[in-house]
C-alpha cells in the first residue's frame, strides 16, 4: 500500500491540531495585571473602518479566533479529499504544501516552538506526498 495516503493525513491532522491548539490556548490565557492592562490599552485604540467602529482588542481577538477556526478548516477540507480519492490530486497537494510552508516561515519569525514543529511535520508530509512516485511503499 502506498504511504501517501498515510502522510497526506498525517500533514491535514497537523494543521487540525495547530488550529484546536490555537483556539483551546486563546481561551485559557490566564489573566494577569500585565495582560489586563495591555487589554484595555488595546480597547482604548479605536479603529474606524467602513463606517464602523471598533478597537485594537477585538480585531486581535477576531484574527486570531478566525486563524484558528481557518487552520482547522484547511486540515479538515483537505482530508476529506481522501474521502473521494485514495490520493488527492496533484494541484490540491501543490495547494497543501505552498500554505504549509508559507504557514510553516510565518510560525518560524512569530511563534514559539509547538506550532513550528506541527507545521513542519506538516510540510514534510504534503512535500513528500509530492514527490513520493505513486504506488511506492
Amino acid at each position: 500500500m502506498s504511504s501517501s495516503p498515510m502522510l497526506y493525513r498525517a500533514g491535514c491532522w497537523s494543521f487540525i491540531l495547530v488550529g484546536t491548539g490555537h483556539l483551546v490556548t486563546s481561551m485559557l490565557i490566564p489573566s494577569t495585571p500585565e495582560r489586563d492592562k495591555m487589554v484595555e490599552e488595546m480597547k482604548n485604540f479605536s479603529i474606524s473602518l467602513s463606517g464602523s467602529e471598533s478597537n485594537l482588542y477585538l480585531f486581535h481577538e477576531g484574527f486570531s479566533l478566525m486563524m484558528g477556526v481557518l487552520l482547522i478548516g484547511f486540515g479538515a477540507l483537505n482530508l476529506s479529499f481522501l474521502e473521494a480519492t485514495t490520493t488527492p490530486r496533484t494541484r490540491v497537494v501543490l495547494v497543501a504544501v505552498m500554505v504549509s510552508f508559507i504557514s510553516l516561515f510565518i510560525s518560524i519569525n512569530y511563534f514559539f516552538i509547538v506550532p513550528v514543529l506541527l507545521l513542519l511535520i506538516a510540510s514534510f508530509c504534503f512535500l513528500a506526498v509530492l514527490v513520493i512516485p505513486k504506488g511506492a511503499a
